[in-house]
């Protein structure tokens, strides 16, 4: 639970006051959760002495946006909520693997049979049996947000 939710009904009027006027000025308008309106926010809690954390910019955002009115109607508390995100993550995985082929040849030795089949042999590793795979590093290269539903 977010430690401004217990603050006075007049200190968050003030806080809104100040959020409303400093997003105007130095703020992004077009959405609320920006990196640019975290410093505006930040800078207000931290001129009032309040050391917020994630809980506490949610609880403060969620403030913000249900309480247009704050001047003249009762100040609405935010409810704490939970959902459900999955996330997609897109990633390249680092694979060995070894595969078995049969092939036919007239050469005896296997250092030139190695040989003629890295040269001049067709035939695929793929068209082959896998006999073992170990996944040995991998980076994720990318995530995205794909869905999110409220619980509660």
């Amino acid at each position: 639970m977010s430690k401004l939710k217990n603050i006075s009904e007049k200190n968050m009027r003030f806080i809104l006051k100040r959020i409303n006027n400093d997003i105007g000025k130095y703020g992004h308008s077009k959405g609320l959760v920006t990196n640019t309106n975290y410093k505006v926010v930040k800078n207000i809690l931290d001129d009032i002495g309040i050391t917020a954390n994630n809980e506490d910019f949610a609880f403060i955002y969620s403030l913000y946006k249900m309480n247009d009115n704050y001047e003249t109607e009762p100040i609405k508390i935010p409810e704490l909520h939970n959902y459900e995100i999955t996330t997609k993550r897109y990633a390249t995985i680092y694979v060995r693997e070894y595969w078995k082929n049969t092939i036919e040849s007239y050469l005896e030795d296997e250092n030139d049979v190695g040989d003629f089949v890295d040269w001049f042999d067709n035939s695929d590793w793929w068209d082959g049996e896998m006999i073992d795979r170990d996944e040995y590093d991998e980076e994720t290269t990318d995530t995205d947000i794909d869905e999110i539903n409220k619980i509660s």
